[in-house]
C-alpha cells in the first residue's frame, strides 16, 4: 500500500490560495466609495496579514471535499479481511515528515 502526502499537497494549495489572495490584497486601497466617487470618513480596521491567513485558510477547510466514502469502504474491506498491509517504516517517516512541514507553518 502507498501513502501519499495529502497534508503536503492541501498545505502548498492553501499557500498558493493564500499568496493569490495576498497579492489581490495589496492592490486595494482603504476606505469605503461612496457612490459620488468620494471616500467615507470614519473608524478604519486592519488585520493583520496572519489573520487573514487564518480566515482565507478556515474558508479552504470549508470548501475542501468531503470524507471519500469509496476510498473508506476499500480501506474498512481491507483492514477487515485481513489484506490490509502497512509500511510502518514509510508510514513513520510519512508522519515525521508532515510534523515538520507543519512546525515551518
Amino acid at each position: 500500500m502507498s501513502i501519499s502526502n495529502v497534508g503536503s499537497a492541501l498545505y502548498s494549495e492553501a499557500l498558493k490560495a493564500l499568496d493569490t489572495t495576498r497579492k489581490a490584497d495589496q492592490t486595494k486601497k482603504g476606505g469605503v466609495a461612496v457612490s459620488d466617487g468620494r471616500q467615507a470618513q470614519g473608524d478604519k480596521v486592519t488585520i493583520s496579514s496572519r489573520g487573514n491567513d487564518l480566515g482565507r485558510l478556515a474558508e479552504l477547510a470549508k470548501a475542501a471535499p468531503d470524507i471519500r466514502s469509496e476510498k473508506i469502504a476499500e480501506l474498512k474491506s481491507a483492514l477487515e479481511d485481513g489484506s490490509l498491509k502497512v509500511d510502518s517504516r514509510e508510514l513513520a517517516a510519512k508522519m515525521f515528515k508532515e510534523m515538520a512541514l507543519e512546525s515551518w507553518l
